[in-house]
């Protein structure tokens, strides 16, 4: 693939999936704001390309690696969230061992200069802290015309912090890579806007009160010239990135914007605000711009807990935004945060009981504190007494008024409290229609993007079979095993999980188990072996649940396929030991049988 001039190449990995559903939402703003600005600039010889989303949100981590190296780029540049920056670092890795010419540069929330682990990584040469629309063009001009990269603001390159970034101050001057055709709305029929940056609030576990001194603002027409393409496209919804949208002065005139853009009502809304600004008139401008749903943060109760994050919530005002958004028919999604510093189990207890007694919502989210880089928690972590995961997503683990146990027990009173499973896996697909080759072993499954997203493997077969290349799996994989004899076999099915998480280490795989005759010769002991080695190497995913009170959660998951007619006759012990270590499905006809 040649190009006219270096390719510059924008990647945006997706938030890991759960399971084998098409991901959505993953959006290259920031890279397509990348484009816009330094085409706005004049920038010249580069090219510039982002790396389509339907290739990010597919393939594995080997055929990813190929995608980017058969385009040829001069530098890669990524975008980096918690959710994907393990993951990056792999892939650029993986790059710099196939081309060590190749410039790799990071950008995005977790590049900070307080999260070193990321820093230090050999594999990256450039890194850009703050905004990176003036940064990354300055980096590019200084590269075309041979110039040194020392000293240009926010562009760190192991040479020690770099002066700062002003920030972006026009935000018309990044408006819009959909208008401008860099971006595509019909996509998913979606759109997202970011018509402020900056907030006035000072909340600890955010990292925006450290990255703008002021709130810097997208013009009326620039807005109404989006909504319109909005119509054009065939838009469904548009979702608002603004850090608290009801923090702009001009509120209701900016929501009397929004509905005159959006005559038809052929698009919803979604954006994260705060209850405790909204009154009747505010709702009822909300409903009548079209908003579908809206994300309020409560976090905490406790008088204490709310002075250390920096954001204190008045319960009177609070509940009754959130009861005047409901009276007009906005879903309303409150957040509850466990691990906050000062919290105690009561405290948190008190804020259960609250939700439950005033039912404010639609939606409940509970999470765990996430202790994120840039922000004035992780600063002050050892002063507040924090202990937390090294890795994303960076869960507090032990407060000095919260042990792990507590975190754990609270989430499961949640849970109990609220009948609610939060951030439970997706529904078994078991499918296995579309597949390829001969029917039984080795059977393969391609997803949409052509990739293999399932292998069946029979372990008592004459004639071993491999899996497929590494670079031809897809993100989510399933590996069906079918044995008669899983003692005898355990050896061999270790040994394939551990090949397909060593060659494509991001995985989301299922692992689906299938006794053939009587299944308790499937021990716990060959599930303890599989569990084992599916994580011997861990990812964001597993990070994510290790600290949710149902175990089995994670990146990887043991599912075994038992007759639906035994599921009387089997013996409870054996079900039970089975159950602690994967998820039993009861089926009707077993994989591989093709009769029909």
């Amino acid at each position: 693939m040649q190009h006219n001039h270096p390719l510059a190449l924008l990647v945006q990995l997706p938030i890991p999936p759960t399971g084998p559903q098409p991901i959505q939402g993953n959006v290259p703003l920031a890279a397509g704001f990348l484009k816009l600005f330094a085409q706005r600039g004049g920038l010249e010889g580069w090219q510039i390309e982002i790396l389509p989303a339907r290739l990010c949100n597919t393939l594995g981590d080997r055929a990813l690696v190929a995608a980017v190296l058969e385009r040829l780029p001069r530098l890669v540049g990524f975008t980096c969230y918690l959710w994907n920056i393990q993951r990056t670092i792999w892939i650029a890795q993986e790059l710099k061992a196939a081309r060590p010419d190749l410039r790799i540069v990071l950008g995005g929330p977790e590049i900070t200069g307080d999260n070193s682990w990321v820093l230090e990584q050999p594999a990256i040469d450039l890194a850009v802290i703050g905004e990176g629309e003036q940064t990354f063009f300055d980096l590019l001009s200084a590269v075309h015309a041979g110039r040194s990269l020392e000293g240009i603001p926010g562009l760190w390159n192991r040479g020690g912090l770099p002066p700062p970034r002003a920030a972006l101050t026009d935000l018309d001057r990044i408006s819009s890579p959909y208008t401008e055709g860099i971006l595509d709305a019909a996509e998913e029929q979606t759109m997202l806007m970011e018509t402020s940056r900056g907030c006035r609030y000072r909340c600890k576990f955010c990292y925006y009160p450290k990255s703008y001194d002021s709130i810097y603002r997208m013009s009326a027409a620039q807005i109404e010239a989006n909504l319109r393409h909005a119509c054009q496209r065939g838009v469904k919804e548009i979702y608002l990135l603004d850090p608290t949208l009801n923090q702009r002065p001009d509120f209701a005139g900016f929501l009397r914007l929004l509905a005159q853009g959006n005559p038809d009502r052929q698009f919803t809304f979604s954006a994260e605000l705060r209850a405790e600004g909204i009154r009747a008139e505010t709702a009822r401008l909300l409903r009548e711009a079209n908003f579908h749903e809206v994300e309020v943060g409560l976090q905490s109760v406790d008088a204490q807990a709310q002075k250390l994050m920096g954001r204190h919530v008045n319960l009177e005002a609070f509940e009754r935004g959130a009861r005047a958004m409901l009276d007009e028919g906005i879903r309303v999604r409150v957040d509850l945060i466990l691990g906050l510093p000062g919290d105690t189990v009561d405290s948190v207890r008190r804020g259960l009981e609250y939700l439950d007694r005033v039912r404010p919502f639609s939606e409940l989210q509970v999470f765990n504190l996430s202790v994120l880089p840039g922000t004035e928690f992780r600063q002050t972590a050892g002063e507040l007494g924090l202990e937390y995961q090294p890795r994303p997503p960076y869960y507090v683990l032990k407060t000095p008024t919260l042990e792990l146990a507590d975190l754990y027990g609270l989430m499961e009173e949640a849970q109990d409290c609220f009948g609610i499973l939060f951030d439970d896996w997706p529904p078994l697909e078991l499918e296995c229609e579309g597949a390829a080759g001969d029917a039984g072993q080795g059977i393969l499954v391609e997803d949409h993007a052509g990739q293999i997203s399932s292998c069946f493997v029979d372990l008592d077969a004459t004639v071993a079979v491999g899996l497929p290349s590494a670079s031809l799996r897809s993100l989510t994989f399933t590996l069906r095993l079918r044995s008669a004899d899983f003692r005898a076999r355990c050896e061999y099915a270790v040994a394939l999980v551990r090949q397909v998480l060593a060659e494509n280490p991001h995985t989301t795989l299922q692992v689906m188990i299938e006794p053939v005759g009587d299944p308790r010769r499937l021990t716990a002991g060959v599930l303890e072996a599989l569990l084992a080695a599916s994580h011997e190497s861990l990812s964001y995913l597993d990070w994510f649940y290790s600290v949710h009170p149902v175990r089995l959660l994670g990146a990887k998951r043991l599912v075994v396929l038992l007759p639906a007619a035994a599921e009387h006759s089997l013996d409870e012990a054996w079900l039970d030991d089975v159950e602690d270590r994967a998820t039993i499905h009861w089926a009707s006809k077993a994989f591989g049988d093709t009769t029909g």
